[in-house]
């Protein structure tokens, strides 16, 4: 409940006797005091909306939120409730005390102008920034600037068409065998039971990003200690509850480093939604446990180093760090000087993308796996899809190669997953730059910005906006966008991502295009921030997806498995993902 100046007043009137001093003081602390008191609460920016019983409340709409996503692990989801409850495209937040609102903007046409011609007004957040200080000298922590566009350049063959395929691809075919391989397992010791895959698709993307930094060098890996585990296991170790129950199975140990990778991401999201990200990232720099992690961290990657610097010396340039020390060496030659490779961007900027790829991927990985077990009709016009596109795999009874995968076209399967991603983005954060506006509101420098991915114009019909309060640029450009806005946008529809060229249903590449600008998509992000790895994820989730879909028919999970909630960081990855599985017909 807000304080009243009389409340004040009667209070030191109450405690100090009635001299003159006193009596002045009686009127000017109270006045201090509530002077002080009003000019800490929130600041609303005038014209946007907000709540008001929160502008009321030195901690703003942090009780409400913290709330209710420690109930449900999502910041997004009540973000979209805040949109929705002030039915407003622009609304603002109160959420650290003391500071400027947060601004949420739910329009997709502004948003995408802003990560796309507004660069200069709106940049890396240094609320995000600050959180991911544990990761050092990785690009993804910087604003835009030299140290953003060297990192950059380091690392940009590592998207290229030929990288990809001859490295990376291939890693994720065989990870992929690998995976199939303990399913068939676990298939056989429980069948017909469910059994928690999550832990499944995180080793595997992890063992993909290991390769792809450090090729064959990298040995310690960690799907390949669960397969060695359940290889060993009979029949009756394994304990059979009611058939609706899950079957726990064992698992292998993994290398220090490895914790490494699972911990940072964590660190990351903990220190963003600290009331003092700086202060708690020293803090947690003191502790034992924190150090581990980094130590841990800092060695393997410098043994990592260290192996693609004596293949590079010897003339092999194949994995992504043999590339980066190729990539140093030509701009040390360039630039006249000798080159550093002991330069720490080397050991921080490949475990950032290490811990990023593995995280992302994993998640995104397990929803497909969710929505396939849940729509047997998406899973079976997929599978039919694989079967008539792969025809030569399929009548000599084997698996596709990664070539032949590679080289086939699959639109269906390419809009499943992009309609996985858009059901399932995180808001992405800007700040603004420079004192600028945002649908004719004012929003001042050191603002920070939510571009909501997950209310009107993604999951519900978008706002009705007046042209004329859009930016410029905004007015100016080419509307992309072409699908229906009346279909239900919160079902799950790969569809809406195709355009057809034939009459009829049929969905292979004779009858239909894939075209991901059919709507907005905020998942990746757009413009010269938008995510790097998105050539590398795509390519991990739709090998992985058509093995799965191709070896397995995916049953529905129990009821009590089988739900869609999430936890948000630097990802929206499922709280739970359990596989019910038979062979493939």
């Amino acid at each position: 409940m807000p304080l009243t100046f009389d409340q004040v007043s009667s209070f030191f009137g109450e405690v100090l006797p009635l001299h003159p001093f006193y009596v002045a003081l009686v009127g000017i602390i109270p006045l201090s005091v509530f002077g002080l008191y009003q000019w800490l609460l929130p600041q609303p920016i005038p014209g946007i909306a907000y709540n008001a019983k929160a502008a009321k409340s030195l901690f703003g709409d942090a009780p409400a939120m913290v709330k209710e996503v420690r109930l449900t692990g999502e910041f997004r989801v009540w973000c979209a409730k805040q949109v929705k409850q002030m039915n407003s495209p622009v609304c603002q937040i109160f959420i650290r005390p003391f500071s400027k609102p947060w601004i949420l903007l739910a329009d997709f046409r502004e948003s995408k102008d802003i990560l796309t011609r507004r660069a200069m007004e709106f940049d890396k957040s240094s609320y995000l920034s600050d959180g991911m200080a544990c990761m050092g000298a990785f690009h993804g922590v910087y604003p835009t600037g030299d140290k953003f566009r060297a990192n950059r350049q380091l690392i940009q063959d590592l998207m290229t068409t030929r990288f990809l395929h001859n490295h990376v691809g291939p890693a994720v075919y065989g990870k992929g065998l690998e995976l199939m391989r303990l399913w068939e397992m676990k298939m056989s010791l429980a069948p017909g039971r469910p059994f928690s895959a999550k832990q499944d698709f995180e080793y595997a993307s992890l063992d993909v990003m290991l390769e792809f930094a450090f090729g064959k060098n990298w040995v310690q890996t960690a799907l390949g200690q669960q397969v060695d585990v359940i290889s060993k296991l009979g029949a009756s170790d394994v304990q059979l509850g009611a058939p609706d129950q899950p079957v726990s199975f064992p698992s292998g140990p993994i290398a220090d480093f490895l914790h490494s990778v699972y911990e940072a991401p964590e660190i990351v999201e903990r220190t963003i939604n600290a009331l003092m990200p700086r202060w708690q990232t020293w803090w947690w720099s003191k502790q034992s446990w924190y150090r581990k992690v980094f130590n841990d961290k800092e060695r393997a990657m410098k043994e990592g180093v260290a192996t693609g610097l004596k293949n590079f010396g010897a003339g092999h340039v194949e994995t992504g760090i043999e590339h980066m020390l190729m990539r140093e060496a030509a701009r040390a030659e360039k630039e006249g000087r000798k080159p550093d490779f002991d330069n720490r961007v080397f050991r921080d900027e490949m475990f950032g993308d290490i811990v990023g790829g593995h995280h992302t991927t994993s998640g995104a990985m397990m929803w497909l796996a969710k929505y396939m077990s849940d729509l047997p009709q998406i899973q079976t016009k997929l599978r039919s899809v694989l079967y008539e596109t792969l025809e030569a795999p399929k009548q000599e009874n084997r698996l596709f190669t990664f070539d032949e995968l590679r080289q086939a076209k699959l639109p269906y399967l390419d809009a499943i997953i992009e309609e996985m991603l858009r059901i399932n983005a995180i808001p992405v954060t800007r700040e603004a730059t420079r004192d600028t506006t945002i649908l004719g509101f004012p929003i001042k420098k050191g603002t920070q910005v939510f571009l909501m991915s997950n209310g009107p114009g993604f999951l519900s019909p978008p706002f009705a906006i007046d042209d004329r309060k859009r930016s410029e640029t905004s007015r100016a450009a080419k509307l992309n966008a072409s699908w229906d806005e009346g279909r239900d946008l919160s079902v799950f529809d790969p569809e809406r991502w195709l355009v057809r060229k034939t009459e009829g249903d049929g969905v292979l590449a004779a009858d239909v295009d894939f075209n991901g600008a059919a709507g907005p998509q905020l998942v990746f992000g757009l413009g010269p921030r938008s995510c790097w790895g998105r050539r590398l994820a795509h390519l991990e989730m739709r090998t992985i997806l058509a093995m799965l879909i191709w070896n397995f028919e995916l049953l529905q999970s129990p009821p009590a498995l089988s739900g869609y909630s999430g936890l948000e960081g630097i990802a929206r990855v499922p709280q739970q993902c359990f596989l019910t599985i038979t062979k493939a017909r």
